[in-house]
């Protein structure tokens, strides 16, 4: 049986290992989408599995009372969905309305076979009020699938039985091992970045794939004679060609960039051989732009249906054959982590998203930080936030910016009734 490490959050971590020691029931499906994503990724994949996938996104839409009402107030059916070709006919779905009608948009199976496998995730909060979201037993599990591909498609042979560690840099994050069924039989360890015990969990596991952002690649960077893993997985945050290079030099590994939201999962990940171009994962998912802004289909059978999703990410869209063999649907233009820089008094440019370590230590669903001059800050936060501690927020951020190359900066602080910008979308870090 697996260990489970620490105390502070028993129920969560029993729950954890009960699940993944029942992991390796999806091995199957999991190795048949790996090999799908690689054909695909080659330009070689089966046309017949895109139908399979239509096949069963509409039988779902049948079984969603909110598509069979909002399809028939439309005059439209889930029978007219016969290609990609015939999405642009049917309507958008906001996160305000897979918000509201969280109860009637699951298409729930009537057998229920996976009934005790559903849960409901919330999102993180940093695309406006976190949200739940229904998810099935393989919706938690499909990333693994992701990871076989980023592996094959890579050409990286991970040792027998590999370690994988979730490096996670948000405050009071929960910590455990677990047992990793879908992967060789390998083992899952959860770390925490904010303790003290980081850097010797970190050793004692020696890790050979890890996931986490920019703030644990800042960490990890930071660290003498840190263990290095073969495989880098950095998403959440902004990722900027420069810390991307910088990281990757220092850290000595490849580092996969991917887009993934917690609705939808994994959509695209970033070309190592010319950045600022993301390939969808085809067949699991379908995108449009749509008025510049990027809109998802997810193609891959889900108890949660979701037929072109706003992602209030902009970006635009193309038929690709990159120079990195990709032969697909290639994301361009993508701002969906607001990418921000932020100007020095001597000119240097910074990178705005080094400061988003900072706000994870406080309660801050929307915040946002302009830069209003070479030196002068003005911070928003939404009404929910002003019982953090203000003074020593104002303080650390000062702090913060002192040793980013600001000798004396100076911080105002406001409380906005809203924050959202257009898609619905925050912008954490912003220069006027």
């Amino acid at each position: 049986m697996a260990r489970v490490i620490g105390s502070d959050s028993l129920a969560p971590s029993l729950r954890i290992r009960h699940r993944t020691d029942a992991d390796g029931l999806h091995l199957p499906r999991v190795t048949e989408s790996a090999s799908a994503l690689l054909a695909w990724a080659r330009g070689d994949g089966d046309p017949a599995i895109l139908e399979q996938r239509l096949a069963a996104l509409r039988q779902a839409l049948l079984g969603s009372p909110y598509y069979v009402e909002t399809l028939g107030r439309a005059g439209l059916s889930p029978s007219d969905l016969q290609s990609p070709g015939d999405l642009p006919h049917f309507p958008l779905l906001s996160r305000a309305t897979l918000q509201a009608r969280a109860n009637d948009l699951p298409a729930f199976d009537p057998a229920g076979s996976q009934a005790a496998e559903q849960s409901l995730i919330q999102t993180s909060g940093s695309s406006g009020e976190p949200i739940a979201v229904l998810k099935d037993g393989y919706d938690q599990l499909h990333m693994w699938a992701v990871l076989r591909f980023w592996l094959g498609w890579l050409g990286i042979e991970p040792p027998p039985r590999p370690r994988v560690v979730l490096a996670c840099s948000l405050p009071g994050g929960i910590e455990y091992s677990v047992r990793l069924p879908l992967l060789d039989r390998g083992a899952l360890h959860r770390i925490s970045l904010r303790k003290e015990t980081a850097l010797r969990r970190w050793r004692k596991v020696t890790p050979d794939i890890a996931f986490t952002d920019p703030a644990g690649l800042h960490w990890m960077a930071d660290q003498e004679r840190l263990p290095l893993p073969h495989l880098l997985l950095s998403s959440a945050q902004h990722l900027s060609p420069h810390e991307r290079r910088r990281f990757g030099e220092a850290l000595a590994a490849p580092i996969v960039n991917y887009y993934s939201l917690t609705e939808v999962g994994p959509l695209a990940w970033e070309c190592c051989r010319e950045p600022g171009r993301f390939h969808v994962l085809l067949p699991d998912v379908w995108v449009e732009s749509v008025d510049g802004e990027i809109v998802v289909t997810r193609l891959r059978p889900s108890v949660l249906p979701l037929l072109r999703y706003r992602t209030g990410d902009p970006g635009a869209v193309m038929h690709d054959a990159c120079g990195c063999g990709y032969r697909g649907v290639t994301i361009t233009g993508f701002g969906g982590r607001r990418a921000c820089v932020f100007v020095r008094p001597d000119g240097q440019a910074v990178d705005a998203w080094q400061l988003a370590w900072l706000f994870k230590h406080y309660p801050l669903h929307r915040f946002r930080l302009t830069q209003q001059s070479p030196d002068d800050f003005l911070l928003e936060l939404a009404a929910r936030g002003i019982a953090c501690d203000s003074a020593d927020l104002r303080a650390r951020l000062a702090s913060a910016l002192g040793n980013l190359g600001w000798a004396s900066p100076r911080l105002r602080l406001e409380v906005a009734p809203g924050l959202a910008s257009p898609g619905d979308k925050p912008e954490p870090f912003r220069r006027a």
